[in-house]
């Protein structure tokens, strides 16, 4: 139950993420990028101003609506050219399959770590156009199952920087392109195509890359060992800070 005092209605971080349909994480983290004002009890707990709550996050939620509608054109751009994946045959349908899993991940953590409005609808669209590049890659060595000779291997890493090529070539996508060329790019610098580390890499990519891989130990389609749940979330935390971002691996793991 709400409190309120002077006239003023009063929230707690579990109500004001109720209010506004969101997790209690989401709330959290606005609190702590200090996005969110609060005033804190005696016992140091957090209420949240119903006026400010509507200041912040109800503007907040009117500008993403309007993000998500002057990007529509963009979004229908990008699902006309991911279709291109189907003249892969039926790797190429895994990879729209992929694709739209990994936008959905990325767009719903990157609203957990409280991104801007733009960033959001920025990562949502490079996780469709993400694995773009592979459209020239080769049917046979698409989601093959086990080993594959480092020859292919070199040819399917080669994804990343074709898909930069390909979306900087367009004017609507140049702000993407980086976002996907980065996808695979890892913390301790041991990634790929340009080897970049921690803060060198788009913060957008290391949502990205999260998102990818999750989806890529979890969906039954994938071309390796199928993981519970579990075990991914346990795969995941093993490779924090070194294949993964450790921040953002600590929110994605509570928020799943």
């Amino acid at each position: 139950m709400q409190k309120v005092y002077q006239g003023e209605i009063f929230f707690t971080p579990k109500q004001a993420a109720e209010y506004f349909n969101l997790s209690l994480s989401t709330i959290k983290n606005y609190i702590y990028a200090k996005k969110l004002k609060t005033l804190k009890t005696p016992g140091g707990h957090h209420r949240i101003r119903r006026s400010e709550l509507l200041a912040s996050l109800g503007e907040r939620e009117e500008k993403y609506n309007a993000q998500e509608d002057s990007m529509v054109s963009m979004g229908t751009c990008s699902n006309v050219l991911v279709n291109a994946f189907k003249a892969l045959g039926s790797a190429g349908e895994l990879l729209i399959l992929h694709s739209r899993n990994v936008s959905k991940i990325s767009h719903d953590l990157a609203r957990e770590l409280a991104f801007t409005d733009r960033e959001i609808a920025l990562v949502k669209i490079a996780g469709i156009l993400h694995d773009i590049g592979h459209i020239a890659s080769k049917k046979n060595i698409l989601y093959r199952k086990g080993a594959i000779s480092e020859r292919d291997y070199e040819l399917l890493k080669a994804h990343a920087s074709r898909g930069k090529e390909i979306l900087a070539a367009i004017e609507n996508f140049k702000d993407i392109a980086d976002i996907v060329s980065q996808h695979h790019e890892r913390p301790d610098g041991r990634g790929y195509p340009l080897g970049l580390k921690g803060d060198q890499i788009n913060r957008l990519s290391r949502v990205l890359s999260i998102a990818e891989a999750y989806d890529t130990i979890v969906a039954p389609y994938s071309y390796k060992k199928t993981l519970s749940r579990k075990e991914a979330i346990d795969e995941l935390i093993h490779n924090r800070a070194t294949q993964f971002d450790s921040e953002i691996i600590e929110v994605f793991v509570k928020t799943l």
